[in-house]
């Protein structure tokens, strides 16, 4: 789950916001910047959608070398005349589709956003469409590996099938994998940036994707209007901190998980302690895996463990978890593999996306993992005194990268000095970019501001809280501010910190409700975009609503996770836990 690669955070430069508020947009079918990249040649690809490809350099210490494509979507503002400029978004992973995702993401984003930005997406190179990395017909085999491996023939296991698997990908992609590090990406961003004819760029980024941000952010502070870093993650933080920082992240998840369950007395918990019973359903898939008569192959450990936290990223999934783990108490395996399938993207033909070969790439080069295999067995003991659910698995994930052909070109803290205001969020109960993380970027990034959601779950933007929405879009649209300690959400606090009031500040900008949802004024004549999801675009939906309690029935929002926002941003981060390389090897589901 390396999630940790995600990381980053933005830094950016506002000061020709209001020049690039209002420009034209660039003819319909070539955007360039003179003496940039080449004009992109967009193509209709379904409904308002506009696709294009960007040639760029596969080593940039040689521009003139050999290139490779970027495949770019782009959805046009839907009221030309208040245009603020492009919005770019990337899910995270690393390896997870940003153009999947935008697929998704532009019929859920606030309708005044999609009204005044053109929302950009471009898989990052090696991921998705964009010369992506495929080596991955190992894939349920790295996945099966026994996360708790207690015998030498168990880790052997555990060492060959990693092994094999880091020997497929060289074979497969060995001239790309030194380069598809994250300061390769944000270079790419800034080609495509100017291939659209930008100053500056407006930026959502999610889980790794703030790692991209960041970064971006510290190599071209004066292209960047506004950034949102959402699930940040802390470069400063080496290989091993970063992993057993994430497993601690997933054991307050599953204590929330299995707070609420005892609570609300789910299925789970109607006969007895729910812990044991997870405890139970463990100790059936070490002993033998678990038939799965509805899936193509049993649950074993491997499947059992990421089939629990594929479902500990959002409070909208413990339903499923419920009810996968009672199955598995019967007998039936077959949820936990559907958990799992869903975080690993399995398509329903039975082929799997890039994400997994794409994560363990990117994270192998952007941090410093141990090259020694054996370093992974005594981390293994070190991690499960603090993480004793999940702490194991965090070095048998890593072995991977042990392997890996391609040398690290590691990230270092961003500071992104002389941007304007960062917005940064941080979830308190976030399994796979813990709270600590979000907060550290904040206090790295020399403009950041911290925005706590007081909640559950990877990510929260545009996911159901009315309030950090208002926030974020009153940033977006306007580049308010929120003030200090600006707090949304009545879940648990920070950690460490005790339950106090959970009213969120007024911003340093826009002093009012009414102010901060005030969008940017628009060219005389024209009408007044509004603040709220008006589905008025082909094929959207209607925002999720606020949060509900897990427990309570199946979430109307369920289907937007599994359509894409955090399925993206969350699917990479656990698989490729070892390779979550340490914050500063930095990437952060």
């Amino acid at each position: 789950m390396r999630t940790p690669l995600l990381t980053l955070a933005v830094a950016a430069l506002a000061v020709f916001a209001a020049a690039c508020s209002d420009r034209e947009r660039p003819a319909a079918g070539a955007d360039a910047t003179p003496g940039g990249p080449a004009a992109l040649q967009w193509s209709s690809c379904g409904g308002r959608a506009e696709c294009a490809t960007l040639q760029v350099p596969l080593d940039w210490a040689d521009p003139g070398g050999e290139t490779i494509e970027l495949s770019v979507i782009r959805y046009p503002a839907r009221k030309p005349d208040q245009r603020i400029g492009v919005l770019m978004a990337n899910p995270g992973g690393p390896g997870g589709s940003a153009i999947d995702f935008m697929k998704t993401w532009q019929a859920i984003a606030p309708a005044a956003i999609r009204d005044r930005f053109d929302l950009v997406a471009f898989d990052p190179r090696g991921v998705g469409e964009s010369t992506p990395i495929v080596c991955h017909e190992r894939l349920q085999e790295l996945v099966a590996i026994d996360p708790d491996p207690e015998t030498e023939a168990e880790w052997r296991e555990a060492e060959r099938v990693s092994k094999a698997f880091a020997d497929d990908c060289a074979a497969a992609a060995g001239r790309l994998l030194p380069h598809v590090g994250t300061k390769n990406v944000a270079r790419d961003m800034d080609a495509l940036r100017q291939a659209l004819g930008e100053e500056q760029l407006t930026y959502v980024g999610y889980s790794y994707g703030t790692t991209i941000g960041a970064v971006y952010a510290d190599m071209f502070p004066g292209r960047v209007r506004a950034f949102v870093l959402d699930g940040g993650t802390d470069q400063s933080l080496d290989y091993e901190t970063v992993s057993i920082t994430q497993m601690i992240g997933f054991e307050r998840a599953l204590q929330a998980y299995l707070a609420d369950c005892a609570a609300k007395r789910c299925a789970l918990a109607r006969d007895g302690d729910p812990r044991a019973a997870i405890d139970r359903v463990i100790a059936m898939a070490e002993q033998a895996p678990i038939p799965a008569p509805g899936a193509d192959r049993p649950a074993g450990p491997g499947e059992v463990q990421l089939g629990i936290i594929a479902a500990l990223y959002s409070k909208f999934t413990w339903n499923q978890l419920t009810g996968a783990l009672t199955r598995a108490l019967g007998g039936d395996g077959t949820g936990l593999v559907e958990l799992t399938d869903f975080y690993l993207q399995r398509n329903p033909d039975g082929t799997y996306p890039n994400l997994i070969e794409a994560n363990y790439a990117v994270n192998s080069v952007d941090s410093v993992c141990p090259r020694d295999p054996q370093a992974y067995r005594a981390m293994a003991d070190r991690f499960a005194k603090l993480a004793p659910t999940f702490g194991r698995a965090a070095a048998t994930g890593g072995l991977v990268c042990a392997y890996w052909a391609a040398e690290p070109d590691p990230l270092g803290v961003p500071r992104a000095a002389g941007a304007p205001p960062i917005l940064v969020i941080a979830t308190t109960n976030d399994p796979a970019t813990p709270y600590e993380w979000g907060k550290a970027l904040s206090e790295q990034l020399e403009s950041g501001v911290l925005l706590t959601y007081r909640g559950e779950g990877h990510t929260i933007y545009a996911q159901g809280s009315a309030c950090v929405d208002e926030i974020v879009n009153a940033y977006l649209l306007n580049l308010a501010v929120p003030a200090a300690g600006a707090t949304c959400g009545d879940g648990p606090p920070p950690p460490g910190q005790q339950a106090g009031p959970t009213a969120a500040p007024r911003t340093e900008a826009t002093p009012t409700r009414s102010a901060r949802l005030a969008p940017t004024p628009a060219p005389a004549g024209a009408a007044e975009p509004p603040a709220a999801n008006d589905g008025g675009d082909e094929g959207e939906t209607t925002p999720p609503p606020p949060e509900t309690d897990a427990g309570s029935g199946e979430p109307a929002t369920w289907g937007y996770w599994v359509a894409g926002l955090l399925l993206l941003a969350m699917a990479v981060a656990f698989v490729g836990v070892g390779v979550a390389q340490a914050r500063r090897g930095r990437p952060g589901s």
